[in-house]
């Protein structure tokens, strides 16, 4: 994924931000990026211009750039990015495992998929449905698993 902004820093000189992939180049020099979480992207970087205050927010396949406590793509103002709860990534790890044991390897993508589901509802801060959606997708492996061995005897 790449994305690039042009921002004009207070003095009024134009800085051009540029997000590829795992570094950021502002004004042509590399930065190198790390995640917060090994499972998802989850980036806030901060770019400063003298009193122009940059941050480069990635959540997953989302970027966007706040100037000044405002998102440039949607306008809303910035909120810095929580640490996702442990236990999230806990949940999905027992998710993949489980899928992978019960279901093979196609149990294991829907247990990746089920993870990346808990990511999301952790970074809409719905942490309550993150327990529930683990006991409901955690039943549903396991009666697809014992109804693929049923149907495979």
């Amino acid at each position: 994924m790449k994305k690039q902004w042009t921002v004009t820093a207070a003095d009024g000189m134009n800085h051009v931000i540029e997000y590829k992939g795992r570094s950021l180049l502002v004004d042509g020099q590399k930065y190198p990026l790390k995640s917060s979480n090994w499972f998802i992207q989850l980036i806030d970087y901060a770019i400063n211009f003298g009193e122009t205050q940059c941050r480069l927010v990635v959540m997953g396949n989302k970027v966007d750039l706040a100037v000044n406590g405002r998102y440039l793509g949607s306008g809303e103002p910035y909120q810095p990015i929580a640490s996702l709860p442990v236990y999230v990534s806990v949940l999905a790890g027992i998710s993949c495992v489980l899928g992978f044991l019960m279901n093979s390897w196609l149990g294991l993508c829907l247990g990746v998929l089920i993870g990346v589901m808990y990511f999301n509802l952790a970074l809409k801060k719905k942490n309550g449905i993150i327990v529930v959606a683990f006991i409901i997708a955690s039943i549903l492996q396991v009666a697809l698993g014992i109804g693929v061995a049923f149907l495979l005897s």
